[in-house]
Order: structure tokens, then C-alpha cells, then sequence
């Protein structure tokens, strides 16, 4: 029987339909070849076209066969990005492009394209769910649960938004809510719900039918979810669709003060629970949640010295504590280990040496144990993070008056982050933070000299390696130049005026049509070049007294010199450790991922008048990053690099990420790694402090050794400044845990200067005591860059020398083997070593 209707699809058009239906099946490369040849036809019109290179990009996006990751996802850009120019009003392929970018970690540009999907079809619950997942990434939970509650309005039967809303609701403890949700997605979903999903959903009802009141007594975040079916959405959501913000000004937490208090016995089980976190049964999760919950909320209270005053936002559903379990076991563990070493007197040290060393030892000196084992990046933790917890909220804290801001609870409070921002101190403390503006920079001295480097503007989230942006690296390079504070003033202000010009050009053209939207996203990819005016240096009490003497303001905790303060008994300085740096910045410029010198804490104030975006990773993850950074061909402490966040999150690190807005100060606590990006015209100032803490020493002398290994030089010559510690710091029994580790230091430096001597004896050299000049700089190995303390090797024709040449032990052997053409001083005779170790013991407290 012969058909009368002539068949009317092109051939291209069955090429594609069959092309599709092989991708159905799962047969990805034959689809793959059937899609290319519908663009490889001339009779292709724009509207096919467009639907191939869709589909072509979406399967970039999610089949892993075709390729690594990264490489698979700018493919897919690249396709989505042609498919908009031959069709810009599919709201499907602008969805697809949101997935993308959000798979990217490009959060800004995920959200256009979903506000572009939106706009461009109907009202889409599949969008409104991967919406409310971006802000929940965010840390945006009130957005994200208006958001899924679009889909779940749109589509009653999108079980991945109900899904998503459980999973919100349970990441903030409300545990009825969440149950409610994975209840009507597995109910009413047209796709199955997942196992774990399943027996998640079973565990909550049986803890909520034992244990209700427990539940209820647990206080809300999030309006519940029949509050939220009912609330009306809000309008920039259907209409402005306001972006994911960085950083939020209110509190998303809740009022504290009726939580119950966590008795000593609830926290010795909560801390076992937490360590035994992976072999607990369902109903011992439920109630390890339940005693976080409760314990950060009395630490919170803790922390405020009135209910008002403080708002600190440590909304965090899976707390992550700021020094690691595995730090304080290895901590108690070398404490143990030495207790019985450190008690010994200095003459004893002696005679353990000559008993068991003998004249000819091995001269090495490691701070961390006395077998010199080599300090080793650490591991991931043993416990990987659930993907919801991987963008927590920063911390933070807005101080109302100046009591609050010296008081003893604003230091501990800051001493348990991470990272957190500290907001209106400058109000409150009164700071007059227009000394460090340009202007009054460019007034006060003009021709200081200024570093500056030459970047390419990018935004927050990319790094790529050329101006194609076609590849993601970690890489990132600039060029080192210098000029004056003039120069780079006027700089500033040319780039802000070209910026205003801009701005009034482009307002002019936003509302041609959309076929325009291809050539925007060109320009808005093309790569700029910008200059960032960095190290500043202000250490100069003649030229920047007035600004020093403002900073003197500031509560003892993060001061540039003060008591507490570990850097301020150095007697020398050292450019922007224990003195004041500044920089100098336009949108785009950058400061690379980094750990500060010796994981000491730092300190930063944005100037303004623009926001800086700031980017924290906790110390115990900076192993995983180190693994990154080798990865990537860049090297952790040589290199210069700026994190791929979509690596971060593949590797289950958790990001901190926030805005630091003008007068905020950002505290960076011992060993957190970050990285910074001005979002506008902004001048920062920037130092470091030493706490007096176990961690701050700890990591201080394991980051000074693995320094040694990676031939990178430790700026702060710990051996000085513990021998400086010890003759001026009392140390009180609650002091006690650093007190040891301040000893075993000083035991080890003994025990080497002895047996430095005695060697150096035993072959016939002679020594000569010359006393160290006060303000005398700490000396460094001229070939290793090592610190060399006491004992400095001199060549024989350089003792005329305007500055001593110095080289440690093995350098001057390496140059002559008898060390005859070297001079050898001393500069502390033996018997003033042991004077002060002797006297650094601990007293009772006062």
C-alpha cells in the first residue's frame, strides 16, 4: 500500500531525530557522529542547527566518556554558545548553559543564564530547582527554599525539588520539614526516589516519632514548609531575579538564648560520636546532629557578651572545627613524648650530649622531632564532608561598642574560625580609614616606591590560560614592575573614569534586541589587562606616623605590635609580618592563593570605597590543595596559582567564600589558605599576628621545617624569635601545652650550638664571640636561605665587608671541606643560652 502524503522531513532533519534516539539508548558516539553530520550540511537551516549543537552541548555536559571534565565542560560552552547565536531565544539551551556554568562554579554567569531561560519560555520547574540549588551553594537559604518552592508550584511532581528542599530543610536541623519533603517526592515524583533517599526518609520518621520534643526544642531557621507552600514569592525572584550574593548583612540564624546548654557528659559523647562519625548507626547521627546543633548554639552565646550586641553567623549544618582532630592528637602526643625532655636543666642537656653523642655528630637541627623526620603535607580527613556542606557560611561578627571589641570573648571568638569577618569596628573604635586613601596617600607621600603587577581581569571564578578561554589552569602569572604612589593614584582614577565611560556607553545599546546577546558575551569574554599596587610598605614611623598611631585603636588581638603578639619581640622588622603593608586596587586585581609566612594569622581592613571578594579554605585541607597545585604543574609555595573552585569541590574541600566591604576587617587565622579579588576601587591594609597559642606555634615550626624541604625561605626566623619569647614572656600554667613546645625548641637549639662547638673543637677551629648589635637583623645562609642562629660561617676575604656574608655549616663545607677560608663567630656564648632556658619556666596564675 503505497503512502498518498509525499514525505516532507529534510534528510537532515532524520539524521537528527535518529541521532537522538541512539542517545536515548546510551549509544553516545554514534549519536555524537549523526549530529555532526547535520552540521556538516549546507541545508541546515539556523532553527535545526541550533536544536544539534544543543543537544551536542548537553551531552558534553554529562557524558563522561567523552573526556576529562574541564575539557568536556568548555566544549559544551563552546556549543551552547553557538546554538544561542542561530537561536538566543530558547529558553531550553539557556538552561543548559546554567547547568554548565553551575557545574563551573561560575556562579554569576549560571544565574543569567537561568534568569535568560525564564525570560525567554514559559515558567520552567526544572530551572527553578537548579536555581534554588545554586543559592544554596551560596549559603542563601531563604532564597533557595523560595526558589524550589516555585518548581514544586510549577510541578507538584518534581521529585529533585522536593528532594533538594528536604535536604535544605535537614542541612538547617529541621528535621519534621525535611521529612515532609522526601515524603511527597517519594509519594507524588514521577521519577523514583533513590535508595538513600528512601532509607533517609526512614530514619527521619522513626526518630521524629521517638523523639519529638527533642526535635521541636531545636529552633528554625527556615519558615516551615507549610508556611513556605503559603508565602507569596517574592518579587525580585519572578521579576528582578536578584543574583546569589556572596555575603549576607542580616543573620540567618535564629534567637539562641532558649537552647538548652550541653551538659560535660553530652559533649565527651558528642566528641566520640564525631570521631566514630563513619560506623554510626542511623539513630546516632540523628542525635550527633542534634548536640552539634546545641553546642554551637552555647558557643555562639558564649561569644556575645549582650544578646544584641554580637550577631555571629556560624550557620553551619556540618561544623568543621578550625584545627583538625588529627592536629591535636598529633599535638598531645609530642607533648607527651617530650614532657620528660623539657623538665631536664641545661646543664643536664649538656651531659646527655657528651654521653651520647660523642665529637662528631650528625649537625642537623629539626624543631619537630629528633630523629629529623621531614614534616609531610597532611591528608585529606578521614570523614569527606556531604556535597551540601562544602560552601559554609563565613563567620562573623558586628561589634557595637568598644567593650565588645577589647573584650576577652571577641578574641576567643576569633580565635575558633577559620576565617571571619568582623564588621562596624571601624565605627565603633572610631578609625579614621581615609588616612589610607589614595588621596591622602598621593598627599602624604608621593614618591614612594610601590610594587605593581600586571594581571589579566577575570572573573572570580576563571582562571584561563589564554585569551581564548578555552582552558581552565591554575597558573596564574603576572609581571613585576614598580612605581610611585603618584603614578599609580592617577592610574586609579583613569580606570574608574573609563569604567563610568563605559558604563553610560553601554547603558545606551542593553535594550537592542536579543540577537545582540552573542556579540555581548565576545566582549564580555575578552581579557583586559590591569595593574594591582601591592606591599606597600608603611613601616616608616617618620613618613606614615599618623596612620600607625590610628591603628594603635585596635584591640590587642589584632594589632600590628602588641604584648599578645608573638611578632612584636622581634627586634627587627620585617616588611608586612610585624609592620603595615598596603594595596592599591582596580576591579579584577588579584592576590593568589597562598598560606601566610609560617601560618601565621593576618590581619586585613578594606579602605574602600569598593568590596573585595575573599575566597578561605581551613588548614587541614591544605594538603589536598598542595596535591591541586602539583596537578596542575604549579608549585605550592614557588608558584602563583588561583583554585579551580569546581576542582575544590570534585576533592570535597570546603570553601569559605564572602565580601569584604569598606571598614570590614577580615581575620585569617593560623594557616587557612585564601585567595582575593577586588570587585571594585579599593585600598587595603594588611599585616600579621602571632598569637600566643599551642596551634599558632605548632604549625608555625612544621610549615618552618617542610619551608627547609622545599628550599623556600622562612622570612620569620623562628629559632630568634623563640629565644626572644623565652627571655621577656612569663608563661602562666594555662600556658602550659606552649610552654613545652617552646622549651623543646630551646633544648634543641642547645643541644645544636653544643654540639656545633664541640665539633668545630674537635677539628682545630677556632671560634670567635662577637655580641649581636641590637635591632641586628636574623641572619640567613647565603646559598640556602636558611635561618642560621648563633654559630655564622664567614669567608676569610670578606671579614672587611661594610655586612657579614653569612653561610650555615653545610654550605661552608660544600665551599671548603676544612672550612680554612672561614671565619666562624658566635654570637651567644653558651652560658647565656642556658641562663635563659633555665629561667623560662612556667609560674602560677595570677
Amino acid at each position: 500500500m503505497s503512502d498518498p502524503h509525499p514525505f516532507s522531513e529534510s534528510k537532515e532533519m532524520v539524521n537528527f531525530h535518529i541521532g537522538h534516539i541512539y542517545e536515548l539508548q546510551g549509544r553516545y558516539e554514534t549519536a555524537k557522529k549523526y549530529y555532526e553530520q547535520v552540521l556538516q550540511s549546507p541545508n541546515c537551516d539556523d532553527k535545526l542547527r541550533a536544536d544539534v549543537l544543543r543537544q551536542l552541548g548537553w551531552m558534553f555536559h554529562t557524558v563522561e566518556e567523552f573526556g576529562e571534565r574541564n575539557t568536556r565542560e568548555n566544549l559544551a560552552i563552546k556549543c551552547l554558545q553557538k546554538s544561542l547565536e542561530h537561536d538566543p531565544n530558547n529558553g531550553q539551551t539557556w538552561y543548559f548553559m546554567g547547568r554548565c556554568y553551575a557545574a563551573m562554579c561560575r556562579v554569576h554567569d549560571a544565574f543569567a543564564a537561568y534568569r535568560s531561560s525564564i525570560d525567554k519560555s514559559e515558567a520552567n520547574a526544572d530551572t527553578w530547582c537548579s536555581i534554588g540549588t545554586l543559592y544554596q551553594q551560596q549559603n542563601q537559604p531563604m532564597d533557595a527554599l523560595q526558589a524550589y518552592v516555585c518548581a514544586v508550584q510549577l510541578d507538584k511532581s518534581h521529585s529533585p525539588a522536593w528532594f533538594d528542599l528536604g535536604m535544605l530543610y535537614e542541612s538547617l536541623k529541621q528535621f519534621p520539614d525535611a521529612f515532609h519533603c522526601y515524603q511527597n517526592g517519594i509519594k507524588h515524583g514521577k521519577a523514583a526516589a533513590t535508595p538513600s533517599i528512601i532509607q533517609r526518609a526512614g530514619i527521619l520518621e522513626t526518630a521524629i516519632k521517638t523523639s519529638a520534643a527533642a526535635f521541636d526544642s531545636i529552633p528554625k531557621t527556615l519558615p516551615s514548609l507549610e508556611e513556605a507552600l503559603s508565602l507569596p514569592i517574592a518579587a525580585e525572584l519572578t521579576a528582578g531575579h536578584r543574583p546569589p550574593q556572596p555575603a549576607k548583612k542580616t543573620s540567618l540564624l535564629p534567637d539562641l538564648a532558649d537552647s538548652p546548654a550541653v551538659t560535660a557528659q553530652q559533649l565527651q559523647i558528642m566528641n566520640f560520636l564525631q570521631q566514630n562519625e563513619g560506623q554510626l548507626q542511623p539513630n546516632q547521627q540523628i542525635y550527633l546532629a542534634q548536640m552539634q546543633q546545641q553546642y554551637f548554639a552555647q558557643q555562639q552565646l558564649q561569644t556575645k557578651p549582650k544578646a544584641a550586641a554580637v550577631q555571629a553567623l556560624r550557620d553551619q549544618p556540618f561544623p568543621m572545627p578550625p584545627f583538625s582532630p588529627e592536629l591535636y592528637t598529633g599535638l598531645s602526643e609530642r607533648l607527651e613524648q617530650i614532657d620528660t625532655l623539657i623538665r631536664k636543666s641545661a646543664s643536664e642537656i649538656l651531659v646527655e650530649c657528651d654521653n651520647k653523642e660523642g665529637a662528631s655528630p650528625p649537625l642537623k637541627l629539626n624543631l619537630l622531632n629528633e630523629s629529623a623526620t621531614p614534616p609531610v603535607p597532611p591528608a585529606a580527613p578521614t570523614t569527606p564532608l556531604p556535597k551540601t556542606a562544602l560552601n559554609p557560611t563565613t563567620p562573623s561578627i558586628f561589634v557595637e561598642t568598644k567593650k565588645e571589641a577589647m573584650s576577652k570573648d571577641f578574641e576567643e571568638f576569633l580565635l575558633k574560625q577559620p576565617c571571619a569577618i568582623v564588621k562596624n569596628l571601624s565605627n565603633v573604635l572610631k578609625l579614621d580609614l581615609s588616612l589610607f586613601s589614595t588621596k591622602n596617600l598621593v598627599e602624604t607621600a608621593p614618591d614612594h616606591q610601590i610594587e605593581v603587577r600586571t594581571q589579566k581581569k577575570q572573573n572570580p571564578e576563571d582562571n584561563f590560560a589564554d585569551n581564548n578561554q578555552q582552558e581552565r589552569v591554575w597558573k596564574c602569572e603576572s609581571v613585576r614592575t614598580y612605581t610611585t604612589v603618584y603614578k599609580y593614584g592617577i592610574y586609579q582614577a583613569q580606570e574608574f573614569q573609563k569604567a563610568l565611560q563605559e558604563e553610560s556607553e553601554g547603558s545606551k545599546s542593553i535594550s537592542d534586541s536579543d540577537s545582540n546577546n552573542s556579540n555581548q558575551m565576545k566582549k564580555a569574554r575578552r581579557q583586559t589587562t590591569i595593574r594591582f599596587g601591592t606591599n606597600l610598605d608603611l613601616s616608616d614611623n617618620t613618613v606614615w606616623r599618623n596612620q600607625l598611631v590610628e591603628l594603635d585603636k585596635l584591640p590587642s588581638l589584632v594589632k600590628v605590635r602588641a604584648a599578645k603578639n608573638m611578632l612584636s619581640y622581634l627586634d627587627h622588622t620585617i616588611l608586612g609580618m610585624n609592620s603595615v603593608q598596603l594595596y592599591m586596587k582596580v576591579p579584577g586585581c588579584r592576590t593568589p592563593g597562598h598560606q601566610e609566612n609560617l601560618n601565621f594569622c593576618s590581619v586585613n581592613i578594606n579602605i574602600g570605597p569598593g568590596d573585595c571578594e575573599w575566597f578561605c579554605v581551613s588548614h587541614e585541607y591544605w594538603g589536598v590543595i598542595q596535591q591541586l597545585c602539583d596537578k596542575n604543574d604549579v608549585h605550592f609555595l614557588h608558584g602563583s596559582w588561583w583554585p579551580n573552585l569546581a576542582d575544590l569541590r570534585a576533592a570535597n574541600v570546603p570553601v569559605y567564600r564572602f565580601t569584604q566591604r569598606p571598614g570590614d576587617l577580615v581575620w585569617v587565622n593560623a594557616g587557612t589558605v585564601h585567595w582575593v579579588q577586588a570587585n571594585g576601587w579599593c585600598n587595603n591594609i594588611a599585616w600579621n599576628v602571632g598569637p600566643f597559642t599551642t596551634e599558632q606555634y605548632y604549625l608555625a615550626t612544621e610549615r618552618y621545617e617542610w619551608n627547609k624541604l622545599q628550599a623556600f625561605k622562612s622570612i620569620v626566623p623562628i629559632l630568634h624569635l623563640t629565644w626572644a619569647v623565652a627571655v621577656h614572656v612569663v608563661f602562666e600554667k594555662k600556658d602550659e601545652r606552649l610552654w613545652k613546645l617552646i622549651r623543646l625548641t630551646l633544648r634543641r637549639s642547645i643541644k645544636y650550638c653544643h654540639l656545633m662547638l664541640e665539633h668545630l673543637k674537635s677539628v682545630g677551629k677556632s671560634v670567635k664571640h662577637q655580641a649581636r648589635d641590637k635591632n641586628e637583623h636574623a641572619h640567613y645562609c647565603e646559598d640556602c636561605e636558611l635561618e642560621v642562629f648563633n654559630i655564622l660561617f664567614i669567608k676569610e676575604k670578606e671579614k672587611d665587608s661594610a655586612e657579614y656574608v653569612v653561610r650555615c655549616y653545610d654550605c661552608a663545607k660544600k665551599m671548603d671541606r676544612d672550612l680554612k677560608m672561614f671565619y666562624v663567630l658566635q654570637q651567644y656564648k653558651l652560658k647565656e643560652l642556658m641562663e635563659t632556658y633555665d629561667r623560662c619556666r612556667m609560674v602560677e596564675d595570677k
